[in-house]
């Protein structure tokens, strides 16, 4: 079975280089897992998790879209064009409908974010994996990855 091991955490977190200590987890983590590839969620700056692929000599891929690939996944992450279609379907933006309008839709594009991590992960084909994300992806791509055979363990949630 196709072996991924999760690590939830902030963003700040993998673009602070001086995290010796995260560096440190991330290593001693893929160590014990036998990791053969990392994975991450973050934009195109240099990471912590970056620089302990490359101590390990692992393949690191970077699984989240950029700003290009997002709009040809139909995946609209920025708020103001989010908010700016339930205006325009709800004339307002601060109704309680509205309002629940505006989280459903921040919902689905983050599931969809996160089915094209799965993909890039797949297409990868280097097990056990190690992902790093926003720890508030944790569980939903947990199930995500379980829902398509994966085994998943979750090495920390949220690991500062």
């Amino acid at each position: 079975m196709k072996k991924v091991v999760l690590i939830g955490t902030s963003h700040s977190t993998q673009w602070d280089l001086e995290r010796s200590d995260f560096s440190d987890y991330v290593i001693n983590t893929a160590k014990e897992h036998g990791i053969c590839a990392i994975a991450e969620e973050i934009d195109g700056k240099p990471t912590v998790v970056q620089r302990a692929a490359k101590e390990l000599e692992l393949a690191y891929v970077n699984i989240e879209p950029n700003a290009e690939e997002r709009v040809a996944l139909g995946i609209y992450s920025n708020l103001s064009v989010i908010e700016m279609g339930i205006i325009m379907d709800f004339d307002d933006h601060e109704s309680p409908e509205a309002l629940e309008e505006l989280d459903r839709r921040i919902q689905e594009g983050l599931r969809l974010r996160e089915q094209e991590w799965l993909n890039r992960i797949t297409k990868l084909n280097l097990f056990p994996v190690l992902v790093v994300c926003g720890a508030n992806h944790v569980s939903p791509f947990m199930h995500l990855l379980e829902k398509h055979g994966y085994s998943v363990e979750i090495a920390s949630a949220l690991r500062e």
